[in-house]
């Protein structure tokens, strides 16, 4: 089922029925504050769509684990950078309570004790995990360094013990859109075959999917982004 087209904005998300993942378009302009010189914010009813189905999908203290495309098979706790896409640490947006998610102004989630990964130890993650991290902490705040990733190859199809039962296991899923990088298909809301078979070893080729679809008009984005909830 589709709706929501044209941008015109979430609806409330049923939770009478169990979420069990959302996927998310994994671009960093998702991130508050990085859409620079566009009035108005193009993707703010994404990011609105996106926070309402994050907070479906966590109802109830529920966890979730990341799923996201990556060069290899890496699974862990990891601390977001957008690094990777030219953008440094300190332009992130500090999600504390009353910062407005202002850019911090130091290294970004590296410092300041009451950001969720002020451990500096924990690896980066790649950008589609890190816009799902991102996003969580606009909504668990602090329980979001409780969240896990588990980062796929594009190749990947096996059933590896320790990654198929973390699959398996999981409460709930927040999947990142995006195909592989210079790839053919590398929209924010593609998915590599790597992530489409994680989600198979989940069990979604049973759930029901609601994608809201969002409309875009402006030269330098894409046709549309969409948000998909799957329960």
């Amino acid at each position: 089922m589709e709706s929501a087209r044209n941008g015109s904005g979430p609806r409330p998300v049923l939770l009478s029925s169990i979420v069990r993942a959302v996927i998310l378009p994994a671009t960093p302009l998702l991130v508050p504050g990085l859409v620079l010189g566009l009035r108005p914010d193009p993707l703010a009813g994404v990011r609105e769509a996106v926070a309402a189905a994050l907070a479906g999908v966590t109802a109830g203290g529920r966890v979730p684990l990341v799923l996201a495309h990556g060069p290899a098979l890496r699974h862990g706790r990891m601390r977001p950078s957008l690094a990777g896409s030219g953008i440094g640490d300190r332009w992130l947006p500090d999600p504390s309570p009353g910062s407005g998610h202002r850019p911090s102004t130091g290294s970004g989630y590296r410092a300041g004790a009451g950001l969720p990964w002020a451990d500096s130890d924990r690896p980066a993650a790649g950008t589609g995990a890190s816009v799902a991290l991102l996003a969580l902490a606009d909504v668990l705040g602090a329980r979001a360094s409780d969240v896990e990733a588990l980062e796929v190859p594009p190749d990947w199809a096996r059933l590896d013990a320790g990654p198929a039962d973390l699959l398996r296991l999981a409460d709930c899923l927040v999947v990142a859109g995006g195909g592989v990088p210079g790839g053919l298909d590398s929209g924010p809301d593609a998915l590599t075959d790597g992530v489409r078979s994680a989600l198979r070893i989940a069990g979604a080729d049973g759930w029901a999917p609601d994608v809201q679809v969002f409309e875009q008009a402006h030269d330098h984005l894409p046709p549309e982004y969409r948000v998909t909830i799957l329960s």
